[in-house]
């Protein structure tokens, strides 16, 4: 019996680690029926729902597994996971701290109370931050869990340190690009770019990484590497709308019209909601000479942004083949009809 119990819990967490939350569920559900009174069986429960993000049902399956095997790390730090999503800081730094008393060696418990304490505003986060800082200088999932806190307060400077430790502990995209989103935040647009780099160098098949550094690029004025980065982004799966309209606007900025309407046209493709790539796009055919093309597109910006209008009188004005309307609710009622 006890074989099959601990045979069917390794099949659990095996699904688990998969992703597979349905088969862990329906094993967990079967151990239930014959070993209700079987702490590990809870745990499992409160493992899928966490995951699952039932909350209230994973609290409840983490609480019968503490009454049946108390002061089990593993299931205090279950609990404090399921209070801390409920939003009960207070309740969650509770279980935290004593997992923490009991396995002084988990980085995992040390860094979920530093964390929490953070969210509260209590200082004595900044004296457990220390002891993180000698004891796990290289834990890369708490570093990163640390920084999405600091963030979260608002401190970007202390966010930023936590997820460069992470990273330097353990290089990834993700890491990357947080780095890399949090510098530009600060206005470091060189110490951006060169996380935005990293971010391609690890993963060359991102999308987003090569979006990212080509907007960075962009803003630093180098237009031509923030063309070569975006013409690479809109490459990848799955599309991005927003790759295809940076682009759109590049090619706008030098004057080629027919390769600016190819990418706006890209933009409209994935998102045709998109009012500034239908703008832009009228814009393209206008100084292309196809004003009728032009108008049927501020028309469909004006039906999703009705405060497109102003720029698009404007640029009704302004190309070389355009019209030029004295009655402005004149020239709104045409477009509205046409």
């Amino acid at each position: 019996m006890l074989e099959t119990v601990v045979s069917e819990l390794s099949a659990a967490l095996a699904a688990i680690r998969k992703g597979d939350l349905n088969t862990a569920g329906a094993i967990a559900q079967r151990l239930l029926q014959n070993n209700s009174d079987d702490p590990a069986v809870h745990q499992l429960l409160a493992e899928v729902a966490l995951r699952r993000g039932e909350i209230a049902r994973a609290m409840l399956s983490a609480t019968e597994s503490l009454a049946r095997r108390p002061d089990h790390v593993p299931a205090l730090l279950l609990a404090g996971r399921a209070a801390r999503v409920a939003g009960d800081l207070a309740g969650a730094v509770g279980f935290f701290r004593r997992a923490t008393v009991l396995a002084p060696e988990r980085a995992d418990a040390a860094f979920l109370t530093c964390a929490t304490l953070l969210e509260l505003g209590d200082p004595q986060a900044g004296t457990l931050l220390q002891r993180l800082l000698e004891s796990f200088p290289d834990d890369s999932a708490g570093w990163s869990l640390l920084g999405d806190s600091l963030q979260h307060a608002g401190k970007v400077e202390a966010a930023l340190t936590a997820f460069t430790r992470a990273a330097r502990a353990d290089p990834s995209l993700a890491l990357a690009l947080r780095r890399g989103t949090l510098l530009e935040s600060l206005g470091r647009l060189d110490d951006a770019l060169d996380a935005f780099r990293a971010a391609v160098q690890i993963a060359p098949e991102s999308g987003e990484a090569s979006l990212k550094l080509g907007l960075c690029l962009r803003r630093t004025g180098d237009v031509k590497s923030a063309r070569v980065a975006l013409e690479r982004a809109v490459t990848f799966e799955p599309p991005s709308s927003e790759a295809w309209f940076a682009l759109g606007l590049i090619r706008q900025d030098q004057r080629e019209h027919i390769a600016a309407a190819e990418a706006y046209r890209g933009a409209l493709d994935i998102w045709p909601d998109l009012a500034e790539a239908a703008v832009n796009l009228g814009i393209c055919y206008q100084e292309l000479g196809n004003l009728a093309e032009a108008k049927a597109l501020y028309r469909r910006a004006l039906d999703v942004r009705p405060d497109s209008f102003g720029r698009i009188a404007q640029a009704l004005a302004a190309a070389p083949v355009g019209e030029v309307w004295l009655d402005v609710a004149e020239l709104r009622r045409s477009l509205a009809g046409w």
